[in-house]
């Protein structure tokens, strides 16, 4: 090793460049490098902490913060989703939203507010269950089978209003009507008087982010959920094609 290099650093980084290629287990990491369980525990914990890896189960994963493949929803693809979500909720009159997978919670990553004086207020960085809105629902329903059961093992399913999913064999079933029919919608599951509906952003068969509109109930109607989930599986589409 030349005399300028930092052991711990160089460890971590090796860590990284690995998990490029997928998730590891601490056992994994262990035998990939030759670490004790010690130091690779500190050096796992450590990059968890500082934000560059999270836990599901067993496994470690890269996470959004420096670009990952596993989690390709990076700075430069919030912004690109910013001009589809504009049109979004100028087409439809409600705010809307991108949000993120981060553990078992859905992390709202960006926010175009609508022109209604009365609407669903969010800011970026807003984190909430995965259960509990349309926009981790919609995630969870096209997740690969294995991620999904890791973050189904970890979820704790709070419940927030009499709405709410809180039997994990009902949230299962009704996850596989959402991937038939595309949309997901949060009907006043999370706040009553709120309602909303979100699509899937997929890139190479791989769910990395999903879209919602948000707004009261008197005014986002079950009547209105088969016209607006075509606007948003089209914005969707947008930005998948975009990246």
């Amino acid at each position: 090793m030349s005399q300028y290099e930092v052991a711990t650093l160089k460890k971590g980084l090796l860590i990284l460049d690995a998990l490029q290629n997928g998730d590891m287990t601490l056992q994994n990491v262990i035998q990939t490098f030759s670490f004790n369980k010690s130091t690779a525990f500190r050096l796992l914990f450590t990059l968890e902490r500082m934000g560059y890896v999270k836990k599901i189960g067993h496994y470690y994963s890269l996470t959004n913060k420096i670009g990952a493949l596993s989690t390709p929803y990076d700075a430069k693809t919030n912004w690109l989703s910013v001009p589809p979500l504009h049109d979004l909720s100028r087409e439809t009159g409600e705010t809307a939203y991108v949000g993120i997978l981060y553990g078992t919670d859905v992390v709202t990553a960006q926010v175009v507010e609508g022109p209604h004086a009365i609407r669903a207020h969010s800011e970026v960085g807003d984190r909430a269950p995965v259960h509990l809105s349309a926009l981790g629902k919609v995630i969870l329903a096209f997740l690969q089978e294995h991620k999904l059961e890791e973050v189904l093992k970890e979820l704790t399913l709070v419940q927030k209003t009499k709405n709410t999913f809180v039997d994990l064999h009902l949230l299962k079933e009704h996850l596989k009507v959402i991937r038939n029919q595309g949309y997901a919608v949060d009907d006043e599951e999370t706040e009553i008087g709120l309602r909303c509906i979100a699509s899937p952003v997929v890139l190479e068969e791989n769910v990395i982010a999903a879209i919602a509109i948000s707004g009261p109930s008197t005014r986002l109607n079950k009547k209105m959920d088969k016209a607006f989930s075509k606007k948003l599986i089209r914005c969707s589409s947008r930005i998948s094609e975009m990246l």
